[in-house]
Parts: C-alpha cells; structure tokens; sequence
C-alpha cells in the first residue's frame, strides 16, 4: 500500500476534527475524500502531508513510519486551491522552486521544467508571470510545481473549486490522465460528487471528522451503508419499512426484499430509491417494478436530458418522492401537475432504520 492511515486523529482547543481515521490506499489510486465544508477532509489531508501534527495515530507511506517526519521528508507534492504560486517568478521558476532548493544542476532543471510544461500542455509558457495567466493555467503549473520532484504521493485540496464549471471538468480529466500516465498515487479532496464520481478510483466519503465508508463511486451510489452517504449522493428517496422473512412491508404495501439482505429479517429499515429507478404507470398493469402505490404530480420540472417528476405518494405516511424520466417517458404519460399515476420501484436498496 502506498498509503496506510491507522487511527488517526486530531482536534484543535478539545474540538474532534478527525476522528479515528483508518484506510488503505493502493500505489497508483486515485482517492477522493468527499464531504461538506468543515468535515475534516482538508485536515486530514495536511496530516498526511505534515503540515499539521497528530494527536493519534500513525501514516505509513510506502511502508514507512512517517508520523513524526517534517513535509520534507515525506516526499508528498501539495496542490492548494488557491494556486499558491509566486507571484514575481516567471512559470519556469515557480515549477523549478522546489528542485533549487534541493540544489538540483541547472541543467535537470530546465529539462524537468520543459517535461512537465508538455505535460500540462503550457509549451511556450515558461517566461509568463502567474498574473498573465488565467485561472486554470495557474492550477496547471501549480500541478506541474507539486509534481517536479517526483512526489511519491500527490495530495490535491479541492484544485479545482476556484474555477468556473468549463475549465474544472476539462482539468479534473487533465488530472486524471496525467495521474494514470504517471501511476502516482493520489488523494484529492474535494465537496463536490460530481468531480468524484469523475476522477475516483475509490471516495471516501467523511462527516464530521469520520470517515464514513470507502468505496467504487458506484458501490456508494447504488448500495451505501450509511444513510448520510445515500442523501449525500444524489438526491435519495427514503420510504420507512419493515423487513419480514422474503418481503418488505412498506404500510399495507408489500415488495420483495432484495437479494443479500437478510441482516435486516424483522427489522424496520428505510428503502432507497433513487430517482432514476422510480417508474410511473397510468394503470396498475403497466407498471414496470414493485408496485408501492399511487401518487400525484406536484410538479414537472426540465433537468437537461431528463425531466424531474415530484409526486406526493399517497395512503399511510405519505411521502414527496422525486423520479427522473426521459422526455419520451413524460409525453408517453402525458404527464400534467395534479394527474394520478401508479409508482413503482425498478431498483432499490436497503439501509437501517434511522429511528431510534
């Protein structure tokens, strides 16, 4: 493993900012740790990174006890949201920095800055001041900069987050594919799922200082563990049940339990569906899925290539569900704000009951 975390913690004045953190990174994963603003992603980060001291707990990198070495010795690259550049060195200076200081010849120098300026494709650059140069060309040499000496681990702070929509999806590909020519290791952290879901190898995924699960971005969409992380992916609808031998009992509703879930047998449980595998019906046959009951149209609502349908389920409970239908779906049902439907679910999952 290129990154081993054991135990790891951290607070600041008796404040828990990391709680008891353990993972795993494979050599040449990608990692991201997703979670919101104050989560402890960004301080877990700079531990490994050694800007920042434990309070428990020990980093391995490559095997190596590196828990009370200084950034230095770590041979980690840095990538900062805010670029971090100097602003009175030329390109060629700022991704050289950290080689002069090691006291690397000249020479290896230049050829290592003309390598890296064809890797981030900003040939032709290198004379340019950071100020003659737009957002995401800064990132890039930033990238370039962490990169020049050969890091045995690259850790990137939400590199993208200061950048407009257009220029954070072509350079998060940029980074991905320099990544994988490179096999280095890397961990980015990021709030954003949409990025994650993009680059990740593996996601992480971090609340209030506690890594809450890890896994595929897929995994974690389709088939979480923790109910945060089924809301914080995604738009989530959640329906109270209760499991009993092979069905579940949503009210006086019943559906098949789904394969593998037998830990939940005579338990409540809520059932996730994500809005992708709500189907609607205007009759009872033509439903494609468990039938979990009717519902009314709140609302149709254009979301790019899909429609976002609210409906209000009715009966016991009843509960604001949202589907995504394809244009085609909407016309075929002629759907209308206030018309009846049949809802059914193609795909669900089961998590614990949040009910205590």
């Amino acid at each position: 493993m290129s990154i081993e975390l054991i135990h790891v913690s951290k607070s600041f004045d008796t404040n828990p900012i990391v709680r008891d953190v353990s993972v795993s990174i494979a050599t040449g994963e990608l990692f991201v740790l997703l979670g919101a603003s104050g989560s402890g992603k960004s301080t877990l980060l700079r531990l490994i990174a050694g800007l920042l001291e434990l309070d428990g707990g020990t980093i391995l990198l490559n095997d190596i006890d590196v828990t009370r070495l200084s950034p230095q010795q770590r041979g980690t690259g840095f990538v900062f949201q805010n670029y971090s550049l100097f602003r009175h060195m030329t390109v060629a200076q700022n991704i050289e920095f950290g080689l002069s200081i090691r006291k690397v010849k000249r020479p290896e120098r230049e050829q290592k800055v003309s390598e890296l300026l064809e890797l981030i494709e900003l040939q032709g650059y290198e004379d340019r001041f950071p100020g003659q140069l737009s957002g995401g060309q800064q990132q890039r040499v930033a990238l370039a900069r962490a990169l020049a000496y050969e890091p045995n681990v690259l850790l990137l702070d939400e590199p993208f987050g200061a950048l407009d929509v257009k220029i954070r999806v072509q350079l998060r590909q940029n980074l991905r594919a320099i990544q994988q020519r490179l096999g280095l290791t890397a961990i980015l952290v990021t709030h954003d799922q949409e990025e994650a879901f993009d680059i990740a190898d593996r996601i992480g995924i971090i609340d209030q200082g506690e890594l809450l699960e890890v896994g595929a971005p897929d995994q974690l969409y389709r088939n979480p563990t923790h109910r945060f992380t089924a809301t914080f992916l995604g738009t989530a609808n959640l329906l109270d049940a209760h499991r009993n031998g092979t069905n579940i009992y949503l009210g006086g509703v019943k559906i098949p339990a789904p394969a593998n879930t037998e830990q939940f047998s005579g338990k409540p449980v809520e059932v996730l569906a994500r809005p992708e595998e709500v189907a609607l019906s205007r009759t009872q046959e033509q439903s494609p899925g468990s039938i979990i009951g009717k519902g009314i149209v709140e609302s149709v609502v254009f979301a790019g290539p899909a429609l976002r349908v609210t409906l209000h389920l009715q009966g016991e409970g009843g509960k604001t569900l949202q589907a995504l239908l394809t244009p085609s779906d909407v016309r075929d049902l002629d759907l209308a704000v206030g018309q009846e439907v049949w809802i059914s679910l193609k795909e669900y999952h089961l998590l614990a009951s949040s009910v205590k």
